[in-house]
């Protein structure tokens, strides 16, 4: 299972996973299997880099969004399709928010 299997894995089960630096937290963490346990361990490095990539995508479009005047049910449509692909999400916002200089 690869890193974002992983991550959308969890979410489905009702847990939250989110990174802090080089810390991802999971919640809650009890009944986690320990197969999962040693998949994650495993994985860490490619989750700390999908969990940072989807912190800056959420970021990118805020940033986007708000420059623009989108409504807080905008700015969620617009999450919702760029993670859908959030390689090419990440570079179109990056894009936007150069444009509008924003970063």
């Amino acid at each position: 299972m690869n890193a974002t299997e992983l991550i959308t894995k969890l979410r489905s089960n009702g847990r939250s996973i989110t990174v802090d630096g080089t810390f991802i937290d999971i919640s809650p963490a009890d009944g986690i299997s320990l197969e999962l346990i040693e998949q994650l361990k495993k994985s860490k490095p490619e989750i700390l880099c999908a969990l940072h990539q989807e912190e800056e995508l959420r970021r990118l479009v805020r940033l986007v969004s708000n420059h623009h005047g989108f409504s807080q049910e905008d700015y969620e449509e617009a999450l919702k399709f760029a993670l859908g692909d959030q390689v090419s999400a990440l570079i179109c916002y990056t894009e936007l928010a150069n444009k509008a200089e924003l970063i």
